[in-house]
């Protein structure tokens, strides 16, 4: 049986990789796209990565690559973990 994933912890996740590939802490929001945050596509690669070593599941790259915003990135993780 899998952990319940605790929302806060996985934004609090999301947020902290999005500035670490260079998005400024005050712009994200839930309704912020990757592209508003200039999240280029090595960004989105790295998140994958980082997604699948902080939550042990694999994320199609081709779902993270279309245009979404942090919550949908959120509940994307939550949904697969």
């Amino acid at each position: 049986m899998s952990r319940p994933i605790n929302l806060a912890a996985v934004r609090a996740f999301v947020e902290r990789e999005l500035v670490d590939f260079g998005a400024e802490p005050g712009t994200i929001s839930d309704e912020a796209r990757l592209e508003e945050l200039d999240i280029d596509s090595l960004g989105v690669v790295e998140l994958t990565a980082s997604i699948k070593h902080e939550y042990a599941v694999d994320v199609p790259l081709e779902v993270l690559t279309k245009n979404l915003t942090v919550a949908e990135v959120v509940d994307l993780i939550r949904t697969v973990a």
